[in-house]
């Protein structure tokens, strides 16, 4: 494992894997903009890597990720009156020059912004013990562009429109996930799926890589045209919101 930039990102790469994982153990993974600085250094470090052809992303301690950060993050976006100051890593997965396939391994808690990280993989393994949560909707954010990566269109709306916790075996059910692990099974059950994408020619992975990629921006290009334009880090409700997650 290496520390990458401030924070600690495990970086190690194991029969053409890359095992890219969060480390703020004690704070079930929760991101600051430094985290999320180290990861897009771990996704570019991956993307130029000659040894490594897959990644999983998986979280150290007992969550994938408890998502963002409230002080860091959301109380911070708040305090600028401005979401604009956030760091965030969806160009790393959005543009890269070698495409290639990345799993997230989730057990424990993935919520919020970790949920959507999770969802910018193109597989998705969990836990039974999991869960989920779109917890956007609880401080008044939208998350359009998360609605065509949420399965089914009903599950999708149900989960993203009560903001509810939901669990592995709903997520499997409703088309988010790729597979269903035992419980502290999820990295082993990721690597099953890594090795068998590997034992295909990698420029045929990468192609489909690509274009799931591609509908990704392509997606949330359009559901941004739709939404209502709205400024979350000045509303009321936003301030009200996180305060409370604070309490």
């Amino acid at each position: 494992m290496r520390k990458s930039g401030r924070v600690t990102v495990g970086y190690e790469v194991r029969d053409n894997i890359a095992y890219i994982s969060f480390e703020r153990r004690e704070k079930h993974n929760a991101l600051r903009d430094e985290d999320i600085e180290a990861l897009i250094g771990a996704l570019r470090r991956l993307d130029a890597d000659d040894t490594a052809d897959i990644a999983i992303l998986f979280g150290q301690g007992r969550s994938f990720s408890s998502g963002g950060d409230v002080n860091a993050r959301l109380q911070r976006s708040v305090d600028e009156g401005s979401t604009a100051g956030r760091t965030t890593e969806r160009d790393a997965f959005l543009h890269c020059q070698h495409w290639k396939p990345i799993i997230a391994a989730v057990h424990g808690y993935c919520l919020g912004h970790a949920l959507a990280t999770a969802l910018l993989c193109d597989h998705v393994v969990a836990s039974r013990s999991a869960r989920f949560q779109v917890t956007e909707t609880k401080i008044g954010l939208a998350m359009p562009g998360l609605i065509p990566q949420l399965g089914t269109p009903a599950f999708a709306y149900d989960v993203a429109m009560t903001g509810r916790m939901f669990t592995a075996e709903e997520a499997m059910a409703g088309g988010v996930l790729t597979r269903l692990a035992e419980d502290d099974g999820h990295v082993q059950c990721a690597e099953g799926l890594a090795h068998q994408i590997l034992e295909n020619p990698p420029t045929a992975v990468r192609a489909l890589v690509q274009v799931r990629r591609a509908m990704i921006v392509d997606g949330s290009t359009r559901y941004a045209d739709v939404a209502p334009a709205f400024d979350w880090a000045t509303s009321s409700e936003a301030k009200a919101a996180v305060e409370a997650l604070q309490h």
